[in-house]
């Protein structure tokens, strides 16, 4: 049962016309612990970062391993992409037709991004036995970067 001041993660997925989307917001009842908004923060931090990284030729590895190190940075290095032991290798998945497709931002996936690829990039943070918190948004590589597909805000919604 969803109860008050608790971290509400809800990730969902829109299909339109055939192609996928993928995202990510968070929902409370009231005011979450400093704890869930700290590494709330930090998962915008390292979803800020991520996309900073996106342009033609950037490499998908490259871009996980440094989300990696600004998560050892922030002090979420056990808790980051999962619970200790049980992490995620990756950052983002390609989306289009299929929920899951390259490009893969993840360790090992050494492939440059290129103009016209779309990836979701979903920094969460996991604490087990308390709650998630986390943050996913579906983008483009564009020319010069990335244009963000899934523009919804990313504040906590708090009710």
């Amino acid at each position: 049962m969803i109860k008050a001041r608790e971290p509400i993660l809800v990730d969902f997925g829109i299909c339109y016309q055939g192609y996928q989307s993928d995202e990510t917001r968070m929902f409370s009842i009231g005011k979450m612990p400093r704890k869930f908004l700290d590494a709330y923060r930090a998962c915008r931090e390292i979803h800020d970062a991520t996309l900073a990284e996106t342009r033609p030729g950037a490499d998908c590895e490259t871009i996980f391993m440094k989300t990696l190190e600004k998560a050892r940075a922030l002090g979420y290095e056990d808790s980051y992409l999962g619970p200790p032991g049980l992490q995620t290798k990756f950052i983002g998945h390609g989306i289009g037709l299929e929920l899951g497709e390259p490009p893969f931002l993840a360790e090992g996936q050494s492939s440059p991004l290129e103009q016209g690829m779309t990836f979701a990039v979903e920094p969460k943070i996991v604490f087990p036995g308390e709650g998630s918190v986390g943050v996913e948004n579906t983008a483009v590589v564009t020319e010069e970067g990335y244009e963000i597909l899934t523009p919804l805000e990313m504040e906590i919604f708090e009710v």
